[in-house]
């Protein structure tokens, strides 16, 4: 867990305290991608609810957690790399893509400096569009 001792630090960096509760959010976290907050609190029954939304909180606004809002709900996942989601309005499959349109795109000659962004693409999968999945 050599990426959470990472994010630790980042959290101590900003001044704020490493807790237990904390940490067990994180390794919920790191579990699996696109979680919603029932997948995370089964995954940390002993940190209270209000901890919960407080901890996802802090960690969205440090920018170590990414909050997703894909439809059906916040999800959350480590904010460990640069990826974006194609989400089908069928069956509700998450796909991740890496190449950035906004990246290399007309954005770039905006007088305009970009922190972060995020990008989801809704449609329908390859499966649910009648064709096999590649």
């Amino acid at each position: 867990m050599a990426g959470l001792e990472t994010v630790a630090g980042k959290i101590r960096g900003r001044g704020y305290k490493v807790t237990p509760q904390r940490m067990a959010v994180l390794e919920a976290l790191a579990a699996e991608q696109h979680q919603s907050m029932d997948s995370i609190r089964s995954r940390c029954p002993r940190v209270g609810l209000v901890t919960m939304y407080r901890t996802l909180d802090l960690l969205s606004e440090i920018g170590v957690v990414r909050r997703l809002d894909l439809g059906d709900g916040p999800r959350y996942e480590l904010a460990e790399d640069h990826h974006h989601h194609m989400i089908c309005e069928s069956c509700g499959d998450i796909s991740e893509f890496e190449e950035c349109p906004i990246d290399d795109g007309p954005l770039g000659d905006l007088d305009f400096e970009i922190s972060s962004h995020s990008l989801e693409v809704y449609g329908r999968c390859a499966v649910c569009a009648g064709g096999e999945r590649r």
